[in-house]
């Protein structure tokens, strides 16, 4: 069977990040793996990468600065070449609409949207200046679709990484480029942790009881995981979805129904 070719992955060490590689890997790409802070975490990843049999390289950069969606390409070209990119890396703030502060709505506004943006914007240029196709995936949220409480700033980022989904799959699709965003919903990574646990201290709930509130909202009874997210990907990066773009699908068993 031929290889699919690289797909690049923000975000790649831990939680969904690491789930959405190893599926591609699984699928038999091989692997550009971008980071920021996780170093440890995103070499087990390319580790775990290889032992499935397939090239990884690890990149260090904050996807807010353009930059770093270079070095991302130019790994990517160095193994291969490039077929899909995956616009996953994202921060969250827990706070109502009148505690965000400025500061924390344009940090998630710099990784969320614009670091999705440099990173469509390097695949796509480089896609149609060597004439390919190419799949775009970007990992948005089911609070991209339907807001809630405490998590506005948040929420307003993943609306907006939807819409340029949506604007760049009607401008790309004649190029054979398809851009789609999947929309998970509660998972038990290290981000949705960090935001239970500032819920908790904000309403002085126990922590269980916060953990059951939001499992109770999730009609399939469980939350969200890593291998969830990145089945969805590997489809969507497949031969069986080049007639899908510009879809925002939601991957949360049935909390939000889009």
């Amino acid at each position: 069977m031929d290889s699919p070719g690289v797909a690049v992955v923000t975000g790649a060490g831990r939680g969904l990040g690491r789930g959405i590689a190893l599926a591609l890997a699984d699928a038999g790409f091989d692997l550009v793996l971008g980071y920021h802070r996780a170093a440890v975490a995103v070499e087990a990843t390319a580790d775990d990468v290889r032992w499935r049999g397939m090239r990884a390289d690890v990149v260090a950069g904050d996807v807010s600065q353009p930059g770093t969606a270079k070095l991302l390409l130019d790994a990517a070209t160095s193994l291969g070449v490039p077929t899909a990119w995956v616009n996953n890396a994202g921060v969250s703030v827990l706070a109502p609409i009148l505690d965000t502060s400025p500061a924390d709505l344009n940090r998630m506004l710099d990784v969320n949207l614009i670091g999705t943006f440099h990173g469509m914007q390097a695949a796509a240029l480089w896609w149609l200046d060597n004439g390919l196709p190419g799949r775009i995936v970007n990992i948005a949220s089911d609070l991209g679709v339907q807001a809630c409480r405490f998590l506005g700033g948040y929420a307003a980022t993943k609306f907006a990484v939807v819409g340029l989904t949506q604007a760049a799959a009607l401008e790309l699709a004649e190029s054979g480029i398809t851009v789609n965003a999947i929309c998970p919903g509660t998972a038990e990574t290290g981000m949705v942790l960090a935001e239970r646990a500032s819920e908790v201290e904000r309403t002085g709930l126990a922590a269980e009881s916060v953990r059951d509130s939001y499992l109770a909202a999730i009609p399939a009874g469980r939350f969200c995981t890593p291998e969830d997210v990145g089945s969805s990907v590997a489809w969507l990066c497949s031969p069986s979805a080049s007639y899908v773009t510009g879809q925002a699908i939601c991957i949360n068993g049935g909390s939000v129904l889009h």
